[in-house]
Parts: structure tokens; C-alpha cells; sequence
């Protein structure tokens, strides 16, 4: 028999005795999928999130379209799919545009399990400061499966969305939204973009991305 799972056995493995037993309170996969008959990973999110949701009650998998319900769009400001919001603890937007997979996936299972506990694993000083920012900021953090140093620019950009309701993190697929990619300019990744203001190319600490966040405000 043929075993069509993206999970495999070890997988699951994995996931349920180093994730999901660290999970408290439920987590929304609000996964906004589209028509369009040339989307290429689709079908493959949308099975990866089904699965994830089948290991656990604390995974809530939902599933919208992006050409039927413009609420939606409005609500979470997406503007392209597949796109999926992340939606637990955290006080500010996070949102993932692609496929979350390769390199991006164990960290998108971390994340998942942070809005679930709420331990984002930030300094107090740092997190004290994080909460004084006061206007909107929004982050685009451009990545490709195999960058190895993607993930962490992800996760760190998602905790600040975690900690502050003015935020909104994005974690975009470059290679699955080129002309996005190519309106941003991106020829290395992670590449880095704040308010449209402020960018660069590479991964920094996080005190780097509050100095950088500050610099864009003014």
C-alpha cells in the first residue's frame, strides 16, 4: 500500500514528543488558499496542514479562499495566497506567504508552538522595549527553502509580532512570489524589509531588528 503522507512515521514522531507536548492553548492554521489552477503548492499546504491538525486538538486547521472571501483579506491584510496566518497568543499579525517548507519548516513548527505556550524566549529588557513601539510597523522577511539562515531571521521577526500588537510579521517564499520578490528587489536572502523604509540583506540579532524598526519610524 502506498503511503501518500507528507508525514511519515518518524515524522509524526518527532512532532508529537519534541512539539506537541509542549503545546497549552489552541493555535488557528488560517490558511488562505486560492483557485488559481497554476498554483503549484496548493494542494501540498493544504494536505501538510491537515496532517499537522490530525496529530493534535490544540492545531485548529482553516481553510478560506482568496477569491471568495474578502473579509478575510481585509482582516489579516492579504494581498496574494497561498498565504497562511498564524493565529494564537501573539498580539500582533504573523503571516507566512508560500509553502513553509525544507529549512522554514521546524521553524514554523516552533512558532506554532510559541503562540501556543507564549514562551517567545526574548529578554525582559528587550521585550520592555519591544512594547514602546507605538505606530504600525510591518516586517518582510523574503527566504527560500534552503537558506539556512532564513528560519532564524523568521522566527525572530515573528516574536516581535508575538510581543507587540503594532507588528505585523511576514515571512515570504521568494521563490514562489517572484514579482514580489523582484518589486523588493531581493538577490540574496533573508532579505529584510521594513515599512518599505528600511532594508538589508542577511541575518542580524534581534537588538539589530529593534534598532533598525526605531530608525524606520522616524
Amino acid at each position: 500500500m502506498v503511503d501518500n503522507r507528507l508525514l511519515k512515521d518518524d515524522d509524526r514522531k518527532i512532532l508529537i514528543e519534541e512539539y506537541w507536548n509542549r503545546l497549552v492553548d489552541p493555535v488557528e492554521l488560517i490558511y488562505i488558499n486560492t483557485r488559481d489552477s497554476y498554483c503549484q503548492y496548493c494542494s501540498i499546504i493544504k494536505q501538510l496542514y491537515t496532517e499537522l491538525s490530525e496529530l493534535t486538538d490544540k492545531i485548529i486547521f482553516k481553510e478560506h479562499y482568496f477569491e471568495d472571501q474578502d473579509y478575510i483579506k481585509a482582516k489579516y491584510n492579504v494581498n496574494y495566497a497561498p498565504s497562511t496566518v498564524l493565529k494564537g497568543k501573539n498580539k500582533g499579525l504573523i503571516k507566512f506567504y508560500g509553502i513553509p517548507a525544507g529549512q522554514e519548516f521546524p521553524s514554523f513548527i516552533e512558532t506554532l508552538v510559541i503562540l501556543s505556550n507564549g514562551s517567545h524566549g526574548l529578554s525582559k529588557d528587550l521585550v520592555d522595549n519591544i512594547q514602546r513601539i507605538r505606530k504600525p510597523v510591518n516586517i518582510k522577511v523574503f527566504v527560500t527553502p534552503s537558506c539556512p539562515y532564513c528560519p532564524k531571521m523568521v522566527f525572530t521577526s515573528f516574536q516581535f509580532a508575538f510581543i507587540n500588537e503594532y507588528i505585523e510579521a511576514e515571512a515570504w517564499e521568494a521563490m514562489e512570489f517572484p514579482t514580489v520578490a523582484e518589486k523588493y528587489d531581493v538577490m540574496a536572502v533573508p532579505k529584510v524589509v521594513i515599512n518599505d523604509k528600511v532594508e538589508w540583506e542577511g541575518l542580524v540579532p534581534p537588538e539589530y531588528l529593534l534598532q533598525r524598526i526605531i530608525h524606520a519610524l522616524k
